[in-house]
């Protein structure tokens, strides 16, 4: 198996720390069990079951035989500590580019971050960090063009990372809702990253919008602007628009 990193990390159990090692790679069919099951235990974890939303083994595992990859990290002992889900969505009902109005020309050419889950015990690793930089030239290398993926707005630590590696707020919508089970789905920023080379672009407006206000935010993007940075401390999220007002 081909390994993309390997390192030192640090392990907090209860109120002490203890160094580890953990190598990532792309993790096989027949390991996803695992991977299901840390994230099982990662949402029980949760004070706020709404940050996350739960993918099926089956949905994964029909997503691998289409291609979907899935980057592991393993420590020491061979257990899986946390992973990075990348689907392929094609033209589908379900790529997120239908819903920043991507032209349907650029669709097959997305590349969807879907969940990412890290154990309790190894936060504060950069694990989300690292496998994102990990997953963005593996993306590229397989020709697509376009990241997209969903965080909730309560889940300010991913929101953060996510913004951090270049990806830029174009919705703020329910997904996720379900009409058998009578729910209306959950609050998501959805994300975009063009990873093809662009022009350096000048913001013509710029404001600075608290987290929580959905209903100026949804105005500012239907107005044609983009989320460009999140200020973890304050909570608010700076909008700006392009001269061109187009948002990449």
């Amino acid at each position: 198996m081909t390994i993309l990193k390997k390192g030192q990390l640090t392990r907090h159990i209860n109120e002490s720390k203890e160094q580890d090692e953990y190598v990532m790679r792309i993790i096989t069919p027949e390991e996803l069990g695992d991977a299901v099951a840390l994230q099982k235990y990662v949402y029980e974890q949760l004070p706020n079951k709404q940050v996350l939303y739960m993918d099926s083994y089956e949905e994964i595992y029909d997503d691998m035989k289409q291609g979907a990859k899935i980057i592991g990290v393993f420590n020491k002992t061979g257990d899986i500590i946390a992973y990075r889900y990348i689907g392929f969505p094609g033209c589908s009902e379900k790529n997120l580019g239908n819903d920043i109005n991507m032209p349907r020309q650029e669709l097959a050419k997305v590349a969807h971050l879907e969940t990412t889950v890290v154990h309790p015990e190894y936060r504060g690793n950069s694990l989300q960090s690292l496998t994102l930089q990990q997953a963005i030239p593996m993306i590229k290398d397989f020709g697509y063009s376009h990241l997209l993926c969903t965080v909730s707005p309560q889940n300010i630590y991913s929101l953060y990372n996510i913004i951090k590696n270049g990806l830029r707020i174009k919705a703020l919508k329910k997904k996720y809702g379900s009409e058998k089970d009578g729910k209306d789905g959950m609050w998501r920023f959805i994300l975009h990253r063009n990873l093809e080379p662009r022009a350096v672009r000048k913001v013509s407006q710029n404001f600075g919008i608290p987290i929580g206000d959905f209903e100026l935010q949804r105005k500012l993007i239907d107005e044609g602007f983009v989320g460009l940075w999140l200020y973890k401390e304050s909570k608010l999220l700076n909008y700006v628009r392009f001269e061109d007002a187009i948002a990449n």
